[in-house]
C-alpha cells in the first residue's frame, strides 16, 4: 500500500511541471542517467546542480535519480564493475595484492573505481535514452489529452444549454 500512494505522489508531482516536454524529457533523461551511475552520496546533489546548468526540469531530474533505488543499486553497480572491468582490463582481472600496503591498496581503489565509473556510464546510457522518448510521448499526450478536455469544457460553457420551456 505503501509503495502505491509513493508512486500516486510522484505521478502527480510529474503531471504539475510547468516546463516544455523536452526541458522536462532531458530532467528525466539527466536524473535516470545519474540514478544509474555508481555516485548515491552525490545522486541528489548531481542533479540539483547539473539540472539548471543545463537549463532542463529539476523536478524531473530529482524524479529520475529515483531509478537508483536499494533494490536495484547491487545490481546496477556489479554490473557497472563488470563492463568497467571487460573494458579497461581485458586482459588481467582485479584481484587483491599480495600485500596490504597503504600504496597497493590505493591503486586497487583506483583501478576498482575507475572500472565502476566507466561501466556505470556506459550501463547508464541506454536507460537514459529510453527515458528521454519515453518521458516526452508520456508529456506531449497528456498535455493533448488536457488541452482537448479543456476546450471541450470550454465549448460547453459558451454555449450553455436552452432553458427548458424556451424556445429560440
Amino acid at each position: 500500500m505503501e509503495i502505491r500512494r509513493t508512486l500516486r505522489y510522484y505521478w502527480l508531482r510529474f503531471r504539475r511541471l510547468q516546463d516544455t516536454p523536452q526541458q522536462i524529457a532531458w530532467g528525466m533523461a539527466l536524473g535516470v542517467f545519474i540514478g544509474v551511475t555508481p555516485t548515491i552520496p552525490f545522486h541528489t546533489i548531481m542533479a540539483l546542480t547539473l539540472a539548471p546548468l543545463l537549463r532542463v526540469s529539476p523536478v524531473a531530474a530529482f524524479l529520475g535519480i529515483q531509478i537508483g533505488n536499494p533494490l536495484l543499486v547491487p545490481a546496477i553497480y556489479l554490473a557497472s564493475f563488470k563492463v568497467g572491468e571487460y573494458l579497461l582490463y581485458r586482459d588481467a582481472t582485479l584481484t587483491l595484492p599480495e600485500t596490504f600496503t597503504v600504496k597497493n591498496m590505493l591503486w586497487l581503489l583506483w583501478q576498482g573505481g575507475l572500472a565502476l565509473q566507466v561501466g556505470g556510464a556506459i550501463i547508464a546510457a541506454p536507460p537514459a535514452i529510453i527515458s528521454y522518448f519515453l518521458t516526452l510521448w508520456v508529456i506531449q499526450r497528456y498535455r493533448r489529452r488536457k488541452a482537448r478536455k479543456a476546450a471541450g469544457v470550454l465549448r460547453l460553457s459558451q454555449n450553455p444549454p436552452a432553458a427548458p420551456g424556451s424556445e429560440a
